[in-house]
């Protein structure tokens, strides 16, 4: 897209990494043959559609192929009014496909093509540093970590936006299904002494951490410089630690349906809720916390009661008629 198409005037969110196709099952037609939907998707990606869905402005910078795909992928991003600038088409490789399978619960599980990954060619002279000067917040995922050259890519971006004194956040989207070895093991946790905002799953947690104690580890993040760490548990909530304050939030009840994006709309909510202030997320009262992590929640659950990820990111009203329909977590002594 020429630069001059959007304006990247005050973006809220730069989410870098990986923009993919799902192809989610559908079940199993009358000739016995498994039915899958198309899907745009993508954890990074997912985040950015979820700050626009909410009325904020994103940005996405990566890459995809020159294929049908690709292409699909590109037009769903600036449709849903994404700042594109940063998404570049490569020939080098085609767009990323994983196949997604729902379980009885809802729970999803994965079978990806993982190589060649289109995401992995993006370099640092690909990285659009006037987007990132415009930028509250920077969000990394680990599938860009291991790979060159879009790992130096993310090490040249995060030092440029740390210098510039922007927020770094990161989800790990660990997935047992991808076989992570010892040494991106060792990358992942490496890379959480470099984050502001750490949103990892319980089972992540569980995983990085060998099952410590939540309340030690998420205090020695804390220490060591993370401002906010969040653990979420699915429909147990999210447990929350900054300097301030900590506790644990539960989930809005709602009908599951499908939790692809859930992860990412909770990750794209709390960004969102933290680019509207000015204070750092250290520097929250646990009201204004709480009340970051319960809208966060919303969003979770309302994107969990719909099946895909990246094109039901919920709206703002979605999000307020969850919260109007749930018990009000705010209400909620911390644990």
């Amino acid at each position: 897209m020429d630069r001059d198409e959007q304006d990247n005037r005050g973006i809220d969110v730069i989410s870098m990494g990986d923009l993919m196709i799902d192809f989610t099952s559908l079940g199993i037609n009358a000739d016995g043959k498994m039915l899958f939907e198309r899907n745009p998707g993508g954890a990074p990606a997912n985040v950015a559609a979820q700050v626009c869905r909410l009325g904020g402005r994103s940005a996405f910078m990566g890459t995809v192929g020159t294929d049908e795909h690709g292409e699909y992928l590109c037009r769903v991003m600036r449709d849903l009014g994404v700042l594109t600038d940063g998404l570049i088409q490569t020939e080098k490789c085609s767009t990323r496909i994983t196949f997604v399978y729902l379980n009885e619960e809802h729970e999803r599980f994965f079978s990806s093509y993982r190589s060649p990954r289109a995401e992995i060619v993006f370099s640092p002279a690909d990285i659009r540093y006037d987007l990132l000067d415009s930028a509250k917040i920077l969000h990394i995922p680990s599938s860009i970590l291991y790979d060159e050259p879009v790992k130096d890519a993310v090490e040249a971006a995060v030092t440029y936006a740390r210098g510039k004194g922007k927020l770094i956040s990161y989800d790990p989207n660990w997935n047992k299904v991808l076989g992570y070895n010892s040494e991106q093991t060792r990358i992942m946790l490496d890379f959480i002494r470099h984050v502001d905002v750490l949103k990892i799953s319980g089972e992540e947690f569980k995983y990085l951490f060998d099952g410590r104690p939540l309340e030690q580890v998420t205090a020695k993040l804390v220490e060591s410089g993370v401002q906010l760490v969040a653990v979420t548990f699915g429909k147990r909530g999210c447990y929350y630690r900054t300097k301030q304050a900590a506790g644990h939030l539960p989930a809005y009840q709602t009908r599951v349906v499908d939790t692809t994006g859930a992860g990412d709309s909770f990750m794209g909510g709390l960004l969102y809720g933290l680019s509207r202030v000015s204070k750092k997320p250290e520097e929250l009262s646990e009201k204004e916390l709480r009340e970051r992590i319960d809208f966060a929640n919303a969003c979770g659950s309302a994107c969990a009661a719909k099946r895909g990820s990246l094109l039901v990111m919920p709206t703002m009203e979605e999000v307020e008629q969850t919260r109007r329909n749930g018990t009000s977590a705010r209400l909620l002594c911390s644990d």
